[in-house]
Parts: structure tokens; sequence; C-alpha cells
């Protein structure tokens, strides 16, 4: 939403890029705690399982609630060549912010996992950005993701 009908080609392909790859650098310090954090394969674990359901749910609740996207209202063109589903919440933003919230009782002893919610902050910009939400769509996401993933981290057997 954020490029419109135009925009600066090199932010765009920066949003787009960041849209669709930002799973890896995600993966990349989830790979990184499990190899340097003997202790961590717990944690990470249980994070994953709960983002992975959250994701499920998320889905349904975007389709029950069939929110147009930005693109599909003639806003901007489909920079990401995306589906006209519901957009609202943000499936990337909920289960990036659950895997922050999730892992956030170990961001302090293990300070590379302080870079998820940073990763999760930077897709939201960028599917906004691209147009494939807005603003509200990713910021409900990433409340939902957050909430549900610190909630889960609470009741864990891995402390």
């Amino acid at each position: 939403m954020g490029a419109g009908q135009t925009d600066r080609p090199l932010r765009l392909r920066c949003a787009i890029v960041t849209a669709d790859w930002s799973w890896l650098p995600l993966a990349a310090v989830l790979g990184l705690t499990l190899v340097v954090r003997t202790n961590s394969i717990g944690p990470v674990l249980q994070a994953l399982v709960v983002a992975t359901l959250l994701q499920v749910l998320v889905k349904r609740l975007a389709k029950r609630l069939s929110s147009r996207r930005p693109f599909a209202i003639g806003l901007c063109a489909n920079h990401l060549q995306h589906s006209d589903r519901g957009g609202m919440p943000s499936t990337h933003a909920a289960v990036m912010a659950c895997l922050a919230g999730s892992l956030s009782p170990w961001m302090v002893a293990w300070p590379e996992i302080a870079l998820v919610p940073i990763i999760a902050v930077i897709t939201a910009w960028a599917r906004v950005h691209a147009g494939a939400h807005f603003p509200s769509d990713v910021l409900a996401g990433l409340m939902l993701g957050e909430s549900c993933g610190y909630a889960a981290s609470q009741v864990s057997f891995w402390a």
C-alpha cells in the first residue's frame, strides 16, 4: 500500500524481497540458537509448534472475516502476486510475533533471539508497503501473535 501505484524501484524491490523471504533470516536466527545454545531445543520447538497452530487459526479467521486487501480494491498493484483471500489479520505478522512472544523469556540469556521481533516488524512493514495488507491487518497480527506466544511461554516446561 505504501508503494501505491508507483514507488521508487529500489525501495519497492526491498519490500517485495523482504515480504517474500523474511523467513530466511528468521530460520537463520533460530538455527543459530539451536547450534550455540544446547538447552534451546525445547523452547524453540515449543515456539514453532505454537506458531504453527496459530497460523492455522489465523488463516481461518482471515477467511471468515474476508477483509479485502489493498491491491484488491485498487489502491496499489499486486506487487507480491498474492491471492485475493482475506488479509485481516496478517498471518505473516501473527506467526513471527508469536515466535517472538514465545521466545521472549530467553531473550536476555540468548541475545540473538532479540532479532526475531525486529524481523517481525520489518516483515510487517514490507507487507504493507507491497500492498498485501493494510496497517491494521499487520497490527492485529502482531498483537495477536505476541499475546498468544507470550501466553504460551508462561506455561513452558522448558524454563
